[in-house]
Formats: structure tokens, C-alpha cells, sequence
């Protein structure tokens, strides 16, 4: 019985063989079918749109004809020349309408006949119009109204209407016959593919089984993908920190349990709003919410890499605000980059750095009253007040007396860094000699500089003024004497000079000792930074005393630098604005701005601030004066207090704001109080908020942005083209885009290449004098960066070009639409 089941087996693998043969052969088939099907009905549509097209052309070219016939007439009656502007227009779009319908019938010989006689119609139809018109002018409205009566114009109408007729009918005919023959087509392919559609049932059950079994599969992996995701939010949710989940234009997707309390908002009540609802976004650049998250915190593309992180300042759902640590990185998804933002409230921790500052406030001023006398007791003590005191007594007498004023010097530069920190020191500003400041620094150092053996010289030089406190910048130059004289070997000589030029009055305190090590630079102007601590103490340093000159120096709108070789000694600078009278001012041809400030210190210091960049400005100390000025004189910004004496700083801005003369100029605010003007002034357009005192490298920063925006022009497109026609077309369309230069040959391109680098170039392939590709090599921006072209020429183009080149626009497809949106993607102009 062996051998019969053997050959029903080897029976039934032939059987399915077979089966599985016929079944992919009859698939194969209807594929072909279908496909050739599908190729039918695309054709059947294209020629079914192409007869639209055509009968719309026909149409449209009578409807222009009506349009020019019902201008004509209405100017011959009434003498208004207001008819004429459907004529013009009509008469203006005719000839294209027309030679667009001698393309559309270019492949149908059988209608070439009907399509010249249309032409010579139009033609005979355009030359009574325009007859017409010629007459009204020239003879007036009866021998018009006559030539009109002659049927001429009626007579060409009725003829074109016999010939649309004729073009239209035969169209509809056409049309009708390819649809029947595709109706038969198609129903041939369905009784095809119902004969087959028994082998495709069993396709189908295939396909079921299949089924079933990756349903099977997909329940096992969405298991333990449920089991992965619940492990990660637990994670999530139970971190002490704030975690949000940010798409790259700071919306909200995902918050933690943390966020939730911490903020007041629930996930979904926050889902896609933007991150602005819970910090505050108010900084340079932040305003506007349009932009991304990383340029509203003021961050470059790319500059990111693994993480930042940035102080803000929250706020909870009643309003609350509060100071957060926000820990951003990036978070790669197959959606593209979004962002991770840890937030962290340093409420906490701000309340013990305040405590901190009080605590060192506090024991530093009650430590002074106590040192004062009992430095003041050794004092007279060591001078023989309390008459001779044996030398054994004399000598420890001194060395109290020298560490109690050590102490004393420590106590009184630690409340000057509370000050600075805090904002509470407060500069006396007025006129001063930067040289007399020299010499009186020198008479208050030369007792110590006589101890250590050291000579302290001011060279001769002319006067030196500056606007500033005359303690505070003694207080410098005595700590940079000092620590000259300390660091000098006996005999030496400390060289002090100061020297006025173009913008600044510079003061430079030169020692020949051992110079600055190169680890040390770094940290040089750093909080109790000393290059060797031991010798440093022994010598009563604090570590204090550059940082608050550096500090106290650039608070007078200066800075405190310095030059050092090992070995060879150093010299530490400081540069002030140089103080010019108003009439002895140097003209600048530097952007104008306008100074809306009522202290007239703050305002002199800053205008000397911005001479140094090259630019000029007035100053208007009243909001009243401010808004006068703007009206009557053109400025390329506005620096705004906000607090001024007849009205507020937000208020005036929101005034520039609403004026269309003023709306445009850029505003930064420079005031005491930023915080409040933020809150109050979210809307506004700010280029920067500045806290006073002035911090001029972030001043130079607001001042970078104005320029940016004077500098912003519109880009510079050269368009090589011999068609005067379509470069006049093309100029008018990129007239609010870019500023075009037209040169119709090669030879013409390279004279205008040889004076100007343009942003873009538009070239034609056929010119006059050769190949548009051979300009291609002239296109060098003399940096080794080429400019980017666009071919825009009714020639196709070798695709082995395609690499050289930006776009590839056939005239005959391309829309002057399509031209001008090429145009602003790559010159970066992004359309409205």
C-alpha cells in the first residue's frame, strides 16, 4: 500500500505546483491588464483635459474680443477713457492667448486651418477696434458712431463665431469618441478580472492565514512594548525635577507628575502651548514666537552640542513667578530634533545666597567698628601716644597694628564686592583729569612704595578727561600701584603713564618684576585669585582687589587690562571713554540714535559708549522731547529709559509703536529696573533689555543687533537673458524681492561680475555670444564659494550639469510665480 500514497503525494506537490503557476501567471496578467489599463485612463484624462483647456482657450480668446468691442464702443459713445481699459487689456493679453491656442493645436493638423483663420479674424477684428478708437480721437464721436454702422467690426464677430463653433464642435466630437472607446476598453478589463477573481480568493485566504499570524506576533511585541513604556514612566514621574518634552518651537508635548506641581498645570491643559506659559521668554531675541525656542534664549544653530543650561525665571498657574535652573538637550525622534527641558525651582537656593550676602554684610560692618578703634589704638600706641613703649613691645605692637589693618583692607573689599554684586555702589560721576587721578593715587601709595624700596614715576604727558568718581577710580589705580610696588624687587622703578587718544583716555602702571605665570591669566581678575596664595599673604593680599577694579572700571563704561611676559614684569591698562566737549566732538558718518535718558551723567557716559563703536546720538531727557525728536529727525534707533520724568519708558515705547512714521525703529531699553518693564511690556518689540549700570559688551551686543538690521538689504539678482521682453517681465515680478541687474550677452554679465559680486544669478542657456553655461566659471564670490543659479531658459538642460547649479526652469513650464518663489528660497527672502 506503500507505493500508492507515495505517488498521491508526489500527485498533490504537482497539483499545488501547478495551481501556484497558473495563479502567479493569471495575477501576472491582470497586473498587465490594469497596468495597461491605468496608462489608458491617464491618457483618456489628459486628452479630456487638454480639450477643456483648448475649448477654455477658444472661449477665452472671444470673451477678450466681447471685452475689447464693449471698450471701444463705450469710449466712441461717451468719450471716456476709462473704456479704454478693458480694451488695452484685452488687446495686451490677445496675442498670447492666441499663440497659446496655436501650441495647444500644434499635434492636430485637421485643425491648423480653423486655427489660421481664427488668427486672421483676430487679427481683422483687432484693426476695426483699433480703427475705431483712431477715429474717435481724431474726428469725434459721429464719423465713429458711422464707421461703427459700416458692420465691419459685426461682420468679423459673426465670422469668428462660425469658426469657435466649427473648433468647438469638433472638439466635443473628438472627445466623445475617445470616451466610448475607453468605456469598451474598460469593460473588458472587468469581465477579465471577474473571470480571475476565484484564483484571487484563494489569494485572499492566504493572506487571512498570514494574517491571523502577524496578529499573533504584533499582540507579543505591543506587550512588552507596554512593558518598557510603563517602566520609563514611572521613571518620568517619579524625578524630584520638572521634565517637559519641547517640539523644536518651544511647544509643550509631555510633562511629568514634578511639572505638575511644581507649575499648577495639568499635561493636558499645557499639550502644544508654548513654553512661554511657564518661563519667562522676555530676553534678547525672545519676544517673538515665531522663532525657535533655541533663538528665542538667544542660541546660534548648532551651538547647543550636549546640553545647556539657563537661569529663567517660572511662573505658576496663579502667577507666581520664581527662579528655576532649566537643563535643556537635544532628543533625537524619527520626527525630527525635539528638546528635553529639566527644570529645577532655586528658590531655595537663592534664599541662602541672600542670606549669605546678608550674613557677610552684616559681619562685616559689625567687625569694622570694633577694628577701626582697635586699629586706631595701635596706631597711636606704635606712634608714642602713650608715651616710649620698650622696643620688644614696640616691634609686637607693629605687628598688630600692620593685621589690623590687613583686616581692615579685607573687611572693606568685601563690602565693596556685596556692593558691587548687589548694585548698590553708587558713582559720584563728574568731570575729572585721569592724570590727576594718577598723581593722587601715587601721593596715597608713595608711603608703602618707600618701605618696599620701590620708586613710583608719572611721565609727562598732556591732560587726560574723563567722566567718573574720583574715589572709586583712585580706589583702582592705588590697587594696581600697589600691587606694582609689592611685586617689584627694591631699587626698581614702577612707570605710571596716561595718555589720551582717538576715543579713550588710557592709564598704564608698568613694574619690572616676575611677571604673570601663563596658568594664572585666566583667573587674574577672579574673586580671590592670587598666582601664589603664601607669598600673596605675605605680601597682605585678599585676592579681592583686581576683581573690583576690573568691576569699578567698567562701570565707568571702560575696561582694566593687562600685558605681561614671565620674567619681564607686567603692565596692567585702563581705558576710559575719553570726555569731548560738545563743540570739539568729532563728526561721525556713524549711525544716528536717540538717548532717551533724564540723567544726564548716565546719558554722557553712554553716548561716549557709543562714539566708541562709531556711532552719534542727541539726547532727549523727557519722553516730550524724545517724541519730537523722532518726528522731526531720522535715527536708526532708540535707547529708552524707563523712567522718565513726565511719563513711562513702556509708554513711550508703546507710542513708537502705534506711529506708522515710527512703528520701525528699533527700541533697546536701558534702565535700573528691567524686570517690571518686562512683565508690563511683553508685546513690544525690544532688540535687548540693559540693566543699569551699563554693561558695554552687552551694549556692544544690542548695538551688533541695530546694525544688522541697517545693514539688511534687499539681495542682488543679475539676470542674463537676451529677451528684452522677458527681462523687463521678470524685474517687474522681482521688484519687491530683490534689486535686478539686466545684461542681455555674456560679455555684458562680465563686465557687471568684474564690479559686483551678486546674491543669485538667473541665466538663460542661448545668448547672443555663446552658451549661458560658460558663465558658470565666472561665478566665484572671491571667498571659494560660488553664487547659487537658477537656469531659467526655454533650452533643456544636460542632467550632468544638474550639480552646478541651484534650479533648472523650462520658461515654457516655469510660471513667473514659480520663478519668484525660487527666487526667495534661495535668497533666503521668504515670501508672505
Amino acid at each position: 500500500m506503500r507505493p500508492p500514497v507515495l505517488v498521491s503525494r508526489r500527485n498533490a506537490t504537482l497539483l499545488v505546483t501547478a495551481v501556484a503557476a497558473i495563479i502567479v501567471i493569471a495575477l501576472g496578467g491582470i497586473g498587465l491588464e490594469l497596468t495597461r489599463e491605468f496608462s489608458r485612463e491617464a491618457e483618456v484624462r489628459a486628452e479630456v483635459e487638454r480639450s477643456h483647456e483648448t475649448r477654455n482657450q477658444i472661449l477665452s480668446v472671444f470673451s477678450l474680443l466681447q471685452d475689447a468691442e464693449t471698450g471701444q464702443r463705450g469710449y466712441i459713445i461717451t468719450g471716456d477713457e476709462r473704456f479704454l481699459q478693458p480694451y488695452s487689456e484685452a488687446e495686451q493679453r490677445l496675442a498670447a492667448q492666441v499663440a497659446r491656442l496655436e501650441r495647444l493645436y500644434a499635434t492636430q493638423p485637421d485643425q491648423t486651418a480653423d486655427v489660421i483663420t481664427l488668427k486672421a479674424l483676430v487679427d481683422r477684428k483687432q484693426d476695426t477696434l483699433t480703427n475705431g478708437i483712431r477715429t474717435r480721437q481724431q474726428q469725434g464721436r459721429d464719423p465713429a458712431l458711422a464707421y461703427v454702422a459700416t458692420g465691419a467690426g459685426k461682420a468679423a464677430m459673426d465670422d469668428i463665431r462660425v469658426v469657435i463653433d466649427r473648433m468647438v464642435s469638433h472638439e466635443a466630437r473628438a472627445l466623445d469618441g475617445l470616451i466610448d472607446r475607453a468605456e469598451a476598453r474598460g469593460a473588458a478589463t472587468k469581465r477579465l478580472v471577474a473571470g480571475l477573481f476565484a484564483l484571487l480568493l484563494i489569494t485572499v485566504l492566504a493572506s487571512s492565514f498570514l494574517g491571523w499570524r502577524y496578529v499573533r506576533t504584533r499582540r507579543l511585541l505591543l506587550a512588552e512594548v507596554r512593558t518598557t513604556a510603563a517602566r520609563q514612566a514611572a521613571i518620568f514621574d517619579s524625578a524630584i525635577d520638572s521634565i517637559l518634552t519641547l517640539n523644536p518651537s518651544g511647544s509643550i508635548e509631555t510633562m511629568n507628575a514634578a511639572a505638575t506641581r511644581m507649575f499648577g498645570w495639568s499635561g493636558p491643559e499645557l499639550v502644544r502651548r508654548d513654553i512661554s506659559v511657564l518661563l519667562d521668554m522676555d530676553g534678547a531675541g525672545a519676544g517673538d514666537p515665531a522663532k525657535g525656542f533655541l533663538a528665542r534664549l538667544g542660541f546660534r544653530e548648532g551651538e547647543m552640542g550636549e546640553g545647556v543650561v539657563r537661569e529663567l525665571t517660572a511662573r505658576r498657574r496663579d502667577g507666581e513667578t520664581f527662579p528655576v535652573d532649566v537643563a535643556l538637550s537635544l532628543m533625537p525622534l524619527p520626527t525630527g530634533i525635539h528638546m528635553v527641558a529639566v527644570v529645577r525651582d532655586i528658590s531655595e537656593r537663592r534664599r541662602v545666597d541672600e542670606m549669605k550676602q546678608q550674613f557677610v554684610s552684616t559681619v562685616s560692618h559689625e567687625l569694622r567698628t570694633p577694628l577701626t578703634s582697635i586699629a586706631g589704638s595701635l596706631g597711636l600706641l606704635a606712634g608714642g601716644a602713650a608715651g616710649v613703649i620698650p622696643d620688644k613691645a614696640a616691634r609686637l605692637i607693629s605687628i598688630a597694628h600692620s593685621n589690623s589693618q590687613r583686616l581692615v583692607r579685607l573687611i572693606n573689599d568685601i563690602l565693596d564686592v556685596e556692593k558691587l554684586e548687589s548694585g548698590q555702589m553708587v558713582l559720584d560721576m563728574a568731570p575729572q583729569d585721569l592724570r590727576d587721578i594718577a598723581g593722587r593715587s601715587i601721593e596715597n601709595v608713595q608711603g608703602l612704595a618707600d618701605d618696599l624700596g620701590v620708586t613710583l614715576k608719572l611721565n609727562e604727558g598732556p591732560p587726560a578727561p574723563v567722566r567718573g568718581d574720583a574715589d572709586r577710580l583712585i580706589q583702582v589705580v592705588v590697587n594696581l600701584l600697589s600691587n606694582a610696588a609689592k611685586f617689584s624687587p627694591a631699587g626698581s622703578e614702577v612707570e605710571v603713564s596716561v595718555q589720551p587718544e582717538t576715543r579713550i583716555a588710557r592709564l598704564s602702571v608698568r613694574d619690572h618684576g616676575p611677571g604673570i605665570p601663563d596658568e594664572f591669566r585666566a583667573r587674574i581678575f577672579s574673586k580671590f585669585a592670587q598666582a601664589d596664595s603664601s607669598d600673596t599673604r605675605a605680601k597682605g593680599g585678599t585676592g579681592l582687589g583686581l576683581a573690583i577694579a576690573r568691576e569699578i572700571a567698567e562701570r565707568h563704561g571702560g575696561r582694566l587690562w593687562f600685558e605681561s611676559a614671565p620674567g619681564e614684569g607686567a603692565t596692567f591698562h585702563m581705558d576710559l571713554p575719553l570726555e569731548i566737549d560738545e563743540v570739539d566732538a568729532p563728526a561721525t558718518e556713524g549711525p544716528h540714535l536717540l538717548i532717551v535718558e533724564d540723567d544726564a551723567d548716565a546719558a554722557r557716559v553712554l553716548r561716549t559708549m557709543l562714539a566708541q563703536d562709531g556711532f552719534s546720538a542727541d539726547i532727549a531727557a523727557t519722553a516730550r522731547e524724545a517724541l519730537v525728536a523722532v518726528r522731526t529727525d531720522a535715527y536708526a534707533a532708540v535707547l529708552v529709559d524707563l523712567q522718565l520724568p513726565d511719563a513711562d519708558g513702556v509708554g513711550l515705547i508703546r507710542t513708537l509703536r502705534a506711529d506708522a512714521r515710527t512703528r520701525d525703529i528699533p527700541v533697546v531699553v536701558v534702565s535700573a529696573d528691567i524686570a517690571r518693564g518686562r512683565a508690563r511690556g511683553r508685546s513690544l518689540e525690544v532688540i535687548d533689555w540693559l540693566e543699569k549700570p551699563f554693561d558695554q559688551s552687552r551694549l556692544r551686543d544690542a548695538v551688533a543687533g541695530i546694525l544688522d538690521r541697517i545693514k539688511t538689504q534687499r539681495p542682488v539678482v543679475l539676470h542674463v537673458d537676451d529677451d528684452p521682453d522677458i527681462l523687463a517681465v521678470t524685474a517687474s515680478a522681482l521688484s519687491g524681492v530683490a534689486e535686478v541687474t539686466a545684461a542681455p550677452t555674456l560679455s555684458h554679465a562680465r563686465e557687471i561680475l568684474r564690479e559686483r559680486t551678486p546674491d543669485l544669478v538667473i541665466l538663460d542657456l542661448g545668448l547672443p555670444d555663446g552658451s549661458g553655461l560658460e558663465l558658470l566659471a565666472d561665478l566665484d564670490d572671491g571667498d571659494g564659494q560660488t553664487v547659487p543659479v537658477i537656469v531659467y531658459s526655454a533650452q533643456e538642460m544636460d542632467a550632468a550639469l544638474g550639480d552646478r547649479v541651484e534650479a533648472v526652469l523650462v520658461k515654457s513650464r516655469t510660471s513667473l510665480a514659480g520663478l519668484v518663489r525660487t527666487v526667495r528660497r534661495l535668497t533666503g527672502k521668504g515670501g508672505r
